[in-house]
């Protein structure tokens, strides 16, 4: 309703969509803006290209960048970053390498931004040379920076280093670790296997463990079958009052692999009686530019018929293949394709 609308006000009200994950209104209140003339600046650019973040939307990504380099915005350090953490996150890391290493200027969060970006797609000795050379630049590490290079051992399995760094951090740095740091430490050690010394550091902890660091536990648990800690866990969340159907799903299927149907009733039973539901998943994918969101039995696309008519073909294929006596070369390999 306000007959003058400045840059401040677009920003505020894109910056409230974007909090509230309400990501593709918050690009079409970007696109009503610059119709109206009001030219965006580092703040509007900074919530786009975390919109684009959130939806793993490249295309859309590479749009903006484009904008900025078009329109002679002066790129600060801020807007690098945003930068650099759109791109690793929609999966071009070797962009955001190139940006990360030719600007002139790096602060903390740079580094933190790239360090993370090596840690989320399995570079982890790549994230720890990261480091040493912002420790080289003369750069004070934060806590961000160790939540990042703790993630990136986690993700390529360096348990030594990630025990060396989390001692490095109080050490050293004076950082006290907190509930993040201890998730991704719990994490590392539940994939490497010592469950034991993952809870021996939960009991540990100074701070009282969420629902992060008990689900890192949980998932270690099923990776290599230990149901009794899975049970403890459990009956700490629901000592905790947390009912989260993501733990609750994943201790049902544990017993349901080691075929305990009675355990996993009794765990259907709890979400049924607390109306836990469970959250239904979006898969997105992106065709020509553009980005399409689905879920199981999702009707909702305009050319759904198509897609399942599509589908079902496929299968029937897929069928007749496996049923077929003599099997040809051609679609052996057309099958394997498909699967």
């Amino acid at each position: 309703m306000m007959p003058v609308k400045n840059v401040v006000s677009w920003n505020s009200i894109i910056w409230c969509l974007v909090q509230e994950g309400l990501y593709t209104e918050a690009m079409e209140l970007f696109h009503r803006m610059c119709i109206s003339d009001v030219i965006p600046d580092d703040g509007t650019l900074v919530n786009i290209l975390s919109c684009c973040s959130h939806m793993g939307d490249l295309a859309l990504g590479k749009q903006a960048h484009d904008y900025i380099c078009g329109n002679n915005i002066t790129v600060s350090v801020t807007l690098c970053n945003s930068l650099i953490d759109m791109y690793a996150k929609c999966g071009a890391l070797h962009t955001a390498m190139d940006i990360f290493f030719g600007m002139p200027e790096k602060n903390v969060v740079s580094w933190n931004v790239i360090i993370g970006a090596l840690a989320l797609h399995g570079f982890g000795e790549e994230a720890i040379e990261t480091f040493r050379r912002m420790q080289a630049s003369g750069l004070c590490p934060d806590e961000i920076t160790f939540t990042g290079l703790l993630s990136a051992c986690s993700h390529s399995g360096l348990v030594d280093m990630g025990r060396y760094y989390f001692e490095l951090m109080s050490s050293t740095f004076g950082i006290s670790p907190n509930v993040a740091h201890y998730a991704c430490m719990v994490d590392l050690l539940g994939r490497g296997g010592f469950i034991g010394e993952a809870v021996t550091l939960i009991q540990k902890m100074p701070v009282k463990p969420d629902v992060v660091v008990w689900g890192a536990l949980l998932s270690a648990c099923r990776t290599y079958g230990n149901l009794e800690i899975a049970k403890q866990i459990m009956k700490q969340l629901l000592d905790l009052g947390r009912y989260d159907s993501g733990l609750y799903v994943l201790l049902s299927n544990m017993y349901s692999e080691s075929q305990r149907w009675d355990d996993m009733r009794k765990i259907r039973k709890i979400m049924d009686d607390a109306g836990i539901q469970k959250c239904k998943a979006i898969s997105c994918i992106e065709i020509d530019g553009c980005c399409h969101q689905f879920m199981v039995d999702d009707k909702t696309h305009d050319t759904s018929a198509s897609i399942y008519s599509t589908l079902d073909q496929l299968m029937d294929h897929l069928k007749s293949v496996h049923h077929c006596k003599s099997f040809d070369v051609e679609d052996i390999n057309y099958s394997r394709n498909l699967q």
